[in-house]
């Protein structure tokens, strides 16, 4: 019977050897180490890990760590954020652009756009003869 592939966010199991993805306490990224317990519930998955140079620590998040085999997969789901979080932004940047566009690029949608234009004005020609 065929392994069932195991997917990033499968959480680990007790014995499993996972690899830290970015540094947890004074461990640095890159480190081997051996799920010894699993707590945690639902999507709050945290981990005692012991690491290859038989230090232990708890409370480890998921995200913290990857199986060796999957530190391939887990770059590229990283790249992917990035990339998903830099198109967001030039969108959003696009968006506020076109918003600033078709207000007539006066004040960029401020107060000024709500308020009559012939109380502005009249308030310019009280604020020149006060100011002379």
């Amino acid at each position: 019977m065929p392994k069932k592939e195991l997917l990033l966010d499968t959480p680990f199991r007790r014995g499993e050897k996972v690899v830290t993805t970015r540094d947890v306490f004074d461990i640095p990224a890159g480190t081997p180490g051996k799920v010894q317990i699993h707590n945690g519930l639902g999507i709050w998955n945290r981990y005692w890990v012991i690491f290859d140079d038989d230090r232990q620590v708890g409370q480890v998040d998921h995200n913290d760590l990857v199986r060796p085999d999957q530190i391939e997969a887990w770059l590229q789901r990283e790249q992917d954020k990035a990339n998903a979080a830099a198109r967001s932004e030039e969108e959003a940047t696009a968006a506020a652009e076109a918003a600033a566009d078709a207000s007539g690029g006066g004040g960029g949608g401020g107060i000024a756009d709500q308020i009559p234009a012939q109380l502005l004005e009249r308030s310019r020609a009280a604020k020149q003869r006060l100011l002379g």
